[in-house]
């Protein structure tokens, strides 16, 4: 469970790592409502992933969001006998 302290530290991060997001009472209000359930260290570690991958500052399902496990292979592979008995 997050903390408003802790959620305005990570909202410091953001600021830090995006210049060009801002952060307001409303703001810090209404993100606590929706992230209140998640702990500062699963909110951090996503921050970090998106910082390393986008150029625009998180939104909330962002950082909120875990692997899908849904596997998508980095190259195409043709396999002309698949299904097929022996």
């Amino acid at each position: 469970m997050i903390t408003k302290k802790e959620l305005y530290t990570l909202m410091r991060l953001i600021v830090v790592y995006y210049e060009q997001f801002t952060i307001t009472q409303e703001r810090l209000d209404c993100w606590h409502l929706v992230l209140s359930k998640y702990s500062f260290e699963v909110l951090h570690g996503n921050l970090l992933k998106v910082v390393k991958s986008s150029p625009h500052p998180p939104k909330i399902s962002d950082l909120v969001q875990t692997s899908c496990g849904r596997y998508i292979p980095n190259y195409f592979e043709l396999n002309i006998t698949a299904g097929e008995k022996d």
